[in-house]
């Protein structure tokens, strides 16, 4: 399994417990975490940014998605 996988399903995973919970532990939140209720802003931006960079992780690994050709 490649690293690249790995890193897509732990995104995609942290970003899924989040929005389960209701809570957002990300660096920088206040004890607690951000609530979902009391700062939207602050608990929606980084979850989706996280889930989407989890998504391109994922089909990076899977071929859909080709990266440049090292040299």
């Amino acid at each position: 399994m490649s690293l690249i996988l790995l890193l897509g399903i732990g995104a995609i995973g942290w970003s899924s417990f989040s929005v389960l919970t209701g809570k957002g532990y990300y660096k920088g939140c206040p004890p607690g975490g951000y609530d979902r209720d009391e700062d939207p802003c602050g608990f929606w931006a980084p979850t989706i940014v996280i889930f989407c960079m989890g998504a391109v992780c994922i089909l990076v690994s899977l071929g859909v998605v080709p990266l440049h050709p090292r040299q």
